[in-house]
């Protein structure tokens, strides 16, 4: 099972519940104008090339159309940044608490980047929490979550 954490820039500076109950009903529906949209379209393969000169050590891969994938260099973290038109979907699986603190803070790391070079936030579809830059307490949170769920996932 992955964790996945979502990076938008909102048109108005600052994302909220109601951007994100509006992507999750139309973010699927291409016919939607541009006025109606909530975040800000990108360019993908621009901003993978930002993100490669932050962290060249990213393997790019080519995702379905224009959407480009970058994987961390250690596999065995499986920490993936999926970047699309909308925005940046960080994915990783869920692990135990120290793996989970090192790998969240990895990641983290790209959010806090994205943030303050482009006015990225992010939402935690897992925890129900919107933030920017890096919101240490959703760290702690989600390893939390991620303890008390893993033995149920092993079963």
């Amino acid at each position: 099972m992955m964790y996945e954490i979502h990076l938008y820039v909102p048109k108005t500076g600052r994302l909220t519940p109601a951007m994100i109950q509006w992507l999750y009903a139309h973010g699927e529906d291409e016919n939607q104008p541009e006025s109606s949209w909530p975040v800000r379209k990108l360019k993908p393969y621009a901003l993978a090339r930002a993100l490669l000169r932050f962290d060249p050590s990213l393997v790019a891969a080519q995702g379905p159309g224009r959407d480009v994938e970058l994987r961390y260099p250690m596999e065995e973290l499986g920490l993936r940044l999926y970047v699309h038109d909308r925005g940046v979907i960080v994915l990783f699986p869920f692990m135990g608490a120290m793996l989970a603190q090192i790998v969240l803070r990895i990641g983290y790391t790209y959010i806090r980047y994205l943030y303050d070079h482009a006015g990225f936030w992010s939402f935690d579809p897992q925890l129900k929490v919107i933030s920017y830059a890096d919101d240490f307490q959703s760290i702690d949170e989600t390893v939390e979550m991620m303890e008390r769920l893993l033995p149920k996932l092993l079963r």
